[in-house]
């Protein structure tokens, strides 16, 4: 950790502007978490809606707490050092961290395909040496600064996902990571009921270009309707388009081909020069624009090509984000649970009709649409019925638009276990199946149901 500062309570004192206290402690360590805490580390006392960690403060020193940052003085021997804000803290260590550290960095942000992107890129990155990514989807203003705290001298990169649900989230994220390289992936309908609109969506995930440094490189979808806004806001500094559709885009795929379960081989071209063939293991159609983002990202970076294309191949499905599975009766299952927007969903269902009929999905409703909730389901129906899908079955109230705009073979259910019935007593044999939801809908449990290994 002394390698990249913040190593004693002076040190976190000074990076926060603050008087350094009058003993000098040495930290090992910073957590928010007294269940990770180990001997040295500093522990930092949030305060959320429906907790405050200052309650912790013994239970930290007694876990081997060195020192502790706090809003309020504790009567308690550990070391405190007090501040206005310990989240707003929080993010200015992760920003100080980042500075002390001082390599190449590389922020996500888009509304959908940026865990996948970030996947990609810290596998091709890796192969070059050791690279730090976000773990998991901890990409908010909490995620994106505890990221940051773990860079450390052997780290050669970084990559950092950016999500948001309101404006001025990533513009603070974004600020704190400083970004060498910026990508965008797109704009869908996620979080639209919060932001208010697609265009407010699009101003959120375009902050994440005020951070990027001067001689920075901005990784832009040229397919994405806001593309032109994103290239103005990051003018005078490169841009670098990925794109599927038409000749303009600077990195493109040439040549698809999709294979019997859904995912695609296509030759990588940048600058009108054939890079190689990738044959890549993900499914999907979108999963090409994800690789591409990625593979630009690496490009700006000085990525050998070669690792650029072994990495992209090399890269496995992660767990609830459209893996193929063997399921009851000869089923093709393609489990999608992890999460649900207009644009995934719409997606997916692109990847299920590349597939042997007859073709089911199996829908839960899709949260966080706000307003424009119903518009958004009946689009998804419509889009479904329009690609030859041949039964959708919907979950929870937001979600009947959908099967009533699918028309016949539509099928809603009140509950759970009523869906999971029907798909089990009604299920053709051979049958393609896309299990799709908001992580609240719980469709992981239908997933389950539908194994050919579970019991019957």
């Amino acid at each position: 950790m002394s390698a990249v500062g913040l190593d004693s309570l002076g040190a976190v004192a000074r990076a926060l502007g603050e008087t350094p206290p009058g003993v000098e402690v040495a930290l090992t360590s910073i957590t928010t978490d007294t269940r990770r805490l180990g001997p040295g580390a500093l522990f930092v006392a949030l305060v959320g809606e429906r907790f405050d960690a200052h309650d912790f403060i013994a239970q930290a020193r007694e876990a081997g707490a060195a020192a502790a940052l706090v809003e309020q003085r504790q009567d308690d021997p550990l070391p405190q050092l007090e501040v206005a804000d310990t989240r707003l803290a929080l993010g200015l260590l992760g920003r100080a961290r980042r500075l002390a550290w001082g390599g190449p960095l590389v922020a996500v942000t888009g509304n959908s395909g940026k865990t996948t992107v970030k996947q990609m890129l810290a596998t091709i990155l890796s192969r070059s040496g050791a690279t730090l990514a976000t773990r998991g989807n901890l990409n908010n203003d909490f995620g994106a600064p505890m990221t940051l705290l773990e860079l450390a001298e052997e780290h050669c990169q970084a990559v950092v996902e950016l999500g948001a649900n309101h404006l001025g989230e990533i513009a603070w994220t974004t600020s704190l990571a400083m970004p060498d390289v910026a990508v965008i992936t797109n704009v869908t309908g996620a979080h639209v009921g919060e932001f208010g609109g697609m265009g407010r969506i699009a101003q959120a995930k375009g902050e994440i270009l005020s951070g990027l440094s001067r001689d920075g490189v901005a990784v832009l979808n040229r397919d994405d309707r806001y593309f032109r806004l994103w290239a103005s806001q990051a003018a005078p500094r490169e841009v670098l388009d990925f794109g599927l559709e038409g000749e303009e885009a600077r990195l493109r795929a040439e040549t698809l081909v999709c294979d019997e379960f859904g995912r695609y081989a296509f030759t990588l071209s940048f600058d009108g020069r054939e890079l190689g063939r990738v044959q890549l293991s993900l499914m999907g159609r979108h999963n090409v624009a994800n690789a591409l983002a990625a593979a630009a990202a690496a490009l700006a970076l000085q990525a050998d090509p070669a690792d650029v294309l072994a990495g992209l191949e090399k890269v496995e499905p992660v767990a609830g984000r459209l893996g193929v599975f063997a399921g009851r009766d000869g089923a093709r299952v393609l489990d999608d649970t992890y999460n649900a927007n207009p644009g995934a969903v719409k997606a997916a269902l692109e990847t299920l009709a590349t597939l042997p009929a007859p073709r089911w999905c199996l829908l839960g409703a899709m949260g966080e649409l706000g307003d424009a909730s119903a518009y958004w389901h009946a689009e998804v129906g419509h889009h479904a019925r329009k690609l030859g899908i041949d039964f959708l079955g919907t979950l929870g109230e937001a979600a009947r638009p959908a099967s009533r705009a699918f028309g016949e073979g539509g099928y809603h259910f009140d509950d759970r276990e009523a869906l999971t019935r029907h798909v089990l007593h009604h299920l053709p044999p051979g049958a393609s199946v896309l299990v799709k939801g908001s992580r609240s809908a719980g469709m992981e449990h239908v997933v389950t149901a539908l194994r050919s290994d579970a019991s019957r």
